[in-house]
């Protein structure tokens, strides 16, 4: 299957109104997992919604800045077009994220866990058996506070790049999903040479 989209277009519709864009299995077959992922925006918050279907739950991460992509876990990756940096902010089915910011899986710079408790993520567990899990996750991303926008800009003239994750490394059957391909032979979601545009509308 190829890339989802080529550019992502984002609106200020209400969030049961927008399309989903599917997250495709990367490097196996997805291990049974299957998630979406909706944006909107307004002001300059970027909010967006991941729906999960998954046969296992994991939760065991207990604080931020830990090791939440070994959980049920879902992530945003962004950076604004023509910057070395790029944001990732990664978030496990615990409640618990890891933000950090630099231009490569190496050296990245986390933000305070201070600031990771001003972001609000809800996690909405739908259903949990032995057989099937389905939850929600709802973040807002405050894109002058991550440092992606100036406060004086307008949403609709900013461009950002960046790609949308589902993974789980200590699932009992790991898998990693994305919203844009990556021709990478082994998993690694910090390749920003294949973020794929977004753009925002007020529509």
């Amino acid at each position: 299957m190829g890339m989802s989209a080529e550019i992502i277009h984002i609106g200020q519709k209400n969030m049961d109104a927008i399309l989903p864009i599917l997250l495709i299995p990367l490097w196996g077959e997805g291990g049974g997992a299957e998630a979406s992922v909706r944006l909107r925006w307004e002001g300059n918050t970027l909010f967006v919604r991941f729906m999960v279907s998954e046969p296992q739950l994991r939760r065991m991460t207990s604080e931020h800045n830990q090791a939440v992509w070994e959980d049920s876990c879902v992530e945003v990756f962004l950076q604004r077009e023509g910057a070395d940096e790029y944001v990732n902010v990664e978030c496990s089915a615990s409640t618990k994220m890891l933000v950090a910011r630099g231009t490569s899986r190496c050296n990245r710079q986390h933000y305070p866990v201070e600031f990771i408790q001003t972001i609000p993520l809800t996690i909405t567990i739908l259903e949990n058996s032995n057989a099937r899990s389905r939850w929600r996750a709802d973040l807002e991303l405050d894109l002058v506070a991550l440092g992606l926008m100036k406060g004086d800009e307008r949403m609709e003239d900013v461009r950002l790049l960046g790609n949308f994750y589902k993974c789980g490394d200590k699932l009992d059957e790991p898998h990693y999903l994305a919203a844009a391909e990556i021709m990478t032979s082994a998993p690694d979601f910090h390749r920003s040479e294949y973020f794929i545009p977004m753009s925002f509308t007020d529509r």
